[in-house]
């Protein structure tokens, strides 16, 4: 019998808009199970073990350069790893891009609708 799936891989393709918002990197399909117990696929980064649908590579770009940068923190309270453990330091960078991903989406939105205005 064959699965009927919520989402299929040629939809989860369709679907998949930019690079992962964690590390950059390419998303693809990955077959999964949905919220409601179906089988379905969604788009996600295999490096990094996460569902996204993509960011727009040129905000990631800024992101990861506010948070290299020290420029912004979005989780600030969650403390930059002081050991030697690359990987710790790795999912630090990587969470705190991901978060800065989102407040320049909402900037350059901001500028978009301040600029349009005049």
């Amino acid at each position: 019998m064959d699965k009927k799936y919520s989402i299929d891989k040629k939809q989860c393709k369709r679907m998949i808009k930019g690079v992962c918002s964690r590390c950059g990197g390419k998303l693809e399909p990955i077959e999964t199970i949905d919220n409601a117990d179906n089988p379905s696929f969604w788009g996600g980064c295999k490096k990094c073990s996460v569902f996204c649908w993509g960011v727009e590579k040129k905000l990631f770009e800024i992101a990861k350069q506010l948070v290299m940068n020290n420029k912004l923190t979005p989780y600030s309270h969650k403390q930059k790893p002081t050991s030697e453990n690359v990987e710790e330091l790795e999912y630090w960078y990587q969470s705190q891009i991901s978060g800065a991903v989102s407040i320049v989406y909402d900037v350059l939105e901001y500028y978009k609708m301040i600029t349009n205005a005049d």
